[in-house]
């Protein structure tokens, strides 16, 4: 009750979209089938607290040889993800599933049961052999000696039908018989059948966002793009905007590439770090240094598609934690263990998932944080300044024609990075000139420093440490 009103409020509270709140989960809805579940099972003699019975203890776990009297259920789902239905089976080792401590009742439902199903159709060993049920997650073997129990045929006429019937027991060896018996139910298939709807009526609505917010980028890209084209005559805001995006990558707000946080992050985090961005941008008065009007709209359009991320991921949050928590209630009612497999029947493409976050983070990378191309995609690897005159080797990676030179000069054959043997191979021709150009038109201040430099060390090998370059006043050579 606790959660159902916590989840209530925080749909509320976090201010969703009204449609978006019709489309969560319907967790109070679902607490309702879950006591029709209940119900039934009671009505079968089949209670929490008699199938807890049959869940075994970590000590009997253990153990690799079932006893005489044995027990096993199981309870799956047969069909796949679009058609399924739940099955519950009970596994008897030696004799009908009948209990001391069940009801009348129960036994003879389940007695009753198992001689309709197929003429009481038996299992071999090795057909399903022990450690087949031993192995698997999903069964549970109980060993009534422990508990006092007994497992047996209840009336001798049934054990002598039992033992004289070749159809109902093994070739030789009827002690390692297993009889097999389905129990049908009706309100448990209408519980996961609900839930599988509401998940998929989620997504739905997920994709329709994720369209929305995808469009949204697109649009903004453009628009950057047109405010961030490098000029010599008009105004532009490419380094304005190059400094926003550089602390939007430093806050990761969405998904991290530390090694201690790797991954995505929750809306917790997340938050705190969009907050970060937001902060950062003020302290360094990014905003007041636009030059352009429109400069300041596209920020707050940018802001607001993160913001809109960020509420998507606090909803796919809360509708994740309402489907843990009503199919831990679903076990904690029925002891059915359907939480380890009923989520592998739901692979949700978004609302469960966050591949949504996944999608539209990967297109702000590619479509709009690429229209301004980082610095950092472009410094030579050994000097960690822009790879002012590229030299490409053979091997395709790229230094600057300052650090090419230096290991051409000690005879290094071999790249850095990989190992090739290609620097001594290059020449004037594998300088990228296309690359070279691209550098000077999106990075000019970097390549006109990198520049002064290059040729101010030339200058000193030349005419001595005395050498002043030309852009810093008169030159010194007479």
């Amino acid at each position: 009750m606790k959660f159902a009103h916590e989840f209530k409020a925080a749909l509320i509270r976090e201010g969703f979209p009204a449609h978006w709140v019709e489309s969560a989960v319907p967790y109070g809805q679902l607490k309702k089938l879950i006591k029709k579940v209940t119900a039934e099972l009671q009505g079968l003699g089949l209670d929490s607290k008699t199938l807890a019975q049959l869940v075994p203890g970590a000590d009997r776990k253990q153990s690799t040889t079932p006893k005489d009297s044995d027990v096993a259920f199981r309870y799956d789902f047969d069909g796949d993800e679009t058609t399924f239905h739940p099955k519950l089976t009970l596994f008897v080792q030696n004799g009908l599933a009948v209990d001391a401590k069940l009801t009348p009742e129960t036994r003879a439902y389940l007695e009753n049961l198992a001689w309709r199903q197929q003429g009481a159709k038996n299992e071999k060993v090795d057909e399903l052999n022990e450690n087949q049920i031993l192995n698997n997650e999903y069964v549970y073997i109980f060993y009534p000696p422990s508990r006092g129990l007994l497992f047996a045929l209840s009336e001798p006429k049934l054990r002598t039908r039992y033992e004289s019937n070749p159809a109902l027991r093994s070739e030789g060896d009827n002690e390692h018989t297993i009889q097999r018996i389905e129990v049908p139910l009706t309100f448990d298939s209408e519980f996961f059948h609900r839930l599988k709807n509401e998940v998929e009526v989620l997504d739905t609505l997920q994709e329709g966002e994720q369209k929305v917010l995808a469009n949204e980028i697109v649009a903004l890209s453009n628009d950057v793009r047109i405010l961030t084209k490098p000029s010599k005559f008009s105004k532009t805001d490419m380094y304005r905007w190059r400094e926003l995006f550089e602390i939007y990558l430093e806050a990761m707000v969405f998904f991290s590439t530390h090694e201690l946080d790797h991954g995505k992050r929750d809306s917790a985090t997340a938050t705190k770090q969009l907050q970060w961005f937001q902060s950062e941008v003020m302290r360094r008065g990014i905003i007041d240094k636009f030059k352009l009007p429109a400069s300041h709209k596209a920020v707050e359009r940018f802001v607001k598609i993160n913001v809109t991320l960020l509420r998507n991921v606090k909803f796919q949050e809360i509708n994740q934690t309402a489907v843990t928590k009503i199919l831990k209630k679903f076990d904690k009612r029925t002891k059915l263990g359907a939480t380890r497999t009923f989520p592998k029947l739901i692979h949700s493409g978004s609302a469960m998932s966050q591949t949504m976050a996944k999608a539209v983070c990967a297109q702000l990378t590619q479509d709009l944080l690429k229209v301004v191309p980082q610095i950092d995609d472009y410094l030579c690897p050994i000097c960690f300044s822009i790879a002012w005159r590229p030299v490409r080797m053979t091997c395709e990676h790229v230094f600057c024609i300052s650090c090419a030179v230096t290991l051409q000069r000690k005879k290094q054959k071999f790249c850095p990075l990989c190992r090739g043997d290609v620097i001594l191979k290059a020449n004037a021709d594998s300088i990228d000139s296309d690359l070279e150009k691209f550098m000077e038109k999106y990075f000019p201040k970097e390549t006109r420093e990198k520049r002064i430099a290059v040729e101010t060390e030339r200058g000193k090998e030349q005419f001595g440490e005395s050498y002043k370059h030309p852009s810093e006043g008169k030159c010194s050579v007479m």
